[in-house]
């Protein structure tokens, strides 16, 4: 709670950074949803899929996965204990899905309303609010194995000279989040979606039953939670092993 609470206040004290991310990919995933052919961005296009959709796209950004460098003072004060690590970043994790999950779950239950289809809204809310966990834990191991530090634009233009490390490199951690998150996404999927269609009756070409739906969930969550505690434990043992990366926490002019 301590480490959640500290996390609640960066967050505030700092709204830039990822309250106006959030929000900046909500607004593209609503225009995207509205304004575009669906089926050119999203596979579940129906009406049950708006909420899966946009927890997708607003996790997938650098809110996700630099974790360190944004917060380094208290993960160099965490560096010699492994449990102060480990409820860091799982509180990094939490408060972004206590932002994002009653969202999304809200609007998949007024979709419900109107679709007046209350189990399968149910196992949407399921899916929405613990499915992404893993994705989360995976994701923020980019941050580990490469942080970057949050500096002003005109610093890095300043420091262009040193084009790799402070422009080249930071332009595709920029751009690396919005396919992470949806690898793990994915990998959390590929079992349940995989193993319904080897199941499914050959004749079954429709949404699929909420029994079925319910069945790949329930296998996500478990993948899900596999996840999270693999990634956990990767990205603690890296950060304490690794001199390098506390060097480089150290240091806010590498960029």
């Amino acid at each position: 709670m301590a480490a959640l609470r500290a996390e609640w206040i960066r967050i505030w004290r700092n709204p830039a950074d990822t309250l106006a991310t959030v929000a900046f990919n909500a607004v593209l995933m609503i225009g995207a949803w509205f304004l575009l052919p669906r089926n050119w961005l999203f596979e579940w296009s129906g009406p049950s899929g708006f909420a899966l959709a946009l927890a997708g796209w607003m996790y997938a950004d650098v809110t996700a996965t630099n974790v360190l460098a944004p917060d380094r003072e208290r993960v160099l004060a965490a560096l010699d204990d492994r449990d102060a690590l480990g409820a860091l970043l799982a509180a990094k994790a939490v408060a972004l899905w206590m932002l994002i999950a009653p969202i999304c779950a809200t609007i998949a239950i007024a979709v419900g309303v109107v679709e007046q289809d209350w189990l399968f809204t149910a196992v949407v809310v399921v899916a929405v609010a613990l499915c992404p966990f893993g994705a989360l834990a995976g994701s923020s191991l980019v941050g580990v194995f490469f942080p970057y530090h949050q500096r002003s634009l005109r610093w890095r233009w300043e420091q262009r000279a040193r084009w790799r490390t402070v422009v080249v490199r930071w332009l595709i951690l920029l751009v690396v989040p919005y396919g992470v998150f949806p690898a793990f996404s994915v990998a959390i999927a590929v079992v349940p979606v995989v193993l319904w269609r080897l199941v499914r009756p050959a004749d079954v070409h429709t949404r699929i039953g909420t029994a079925d739906f319910a069945l790949c969930v329930a296998l996500a969550v478990v993948i899900s939670a596999l996840m999270w505690v693999a990634a956990r434990r990767i990205a603690v043992s890296r950060i304490q092993r690794h001199e390098p990366l506390a060097a480089y926490l150290r240091d806010r002019d590498r960029g």
